[in-house]
């Protein structure tokens, strides 16, 4: 066995390149989709919406959204249609196929 010296890459690999393979393998969606989502949430939701909820995880198209009050859940799930077609809009794929909502305990 003889000694064999590395090779040469042909450069770094692009981090976003990677997260997404990564998110892949998660089956969660692009990076670029997780991004938004969970920045940009106030955007999504609206700012009294985003003062009572934030997402939790995206994993095969199920977004779920923890909200500190039960009657912040009723009016996520209310409005969990538009939000899933803001999100999908925002991402141009259809990343979110579901949403589940889950009252945080005090």
């Amino acid at each position: 066995m003889g000694w064999e010296p590395l090779k040469k890459s042909s450069g770094p690999k692009r981090l976003k390149e990677a997260l997404d393979r990564l998110a892949s393998g998660l089956r969660a969606p692009r990076a670029q989709v997780l991004s938004m989502v969970f920045d940009s949430w106030e955007g999504l939701v609206g700012s009294v919406m985003a003062a009572h909820s934030s997402p939790v995880r995206l994993v095969d198209g199920e977004l779920v959204v923890s909200v500190d009050d039960p009657a912040w859940a009723t009016e996520m799930r209310f409005f969990s249609a538009e939000l899933i077609g803001r999100i999908n809009a925002a991402a141009e794929e259809e990343a979110v196929t579901s949403l589940t909502v889950k009252v945080r305990p005090r």
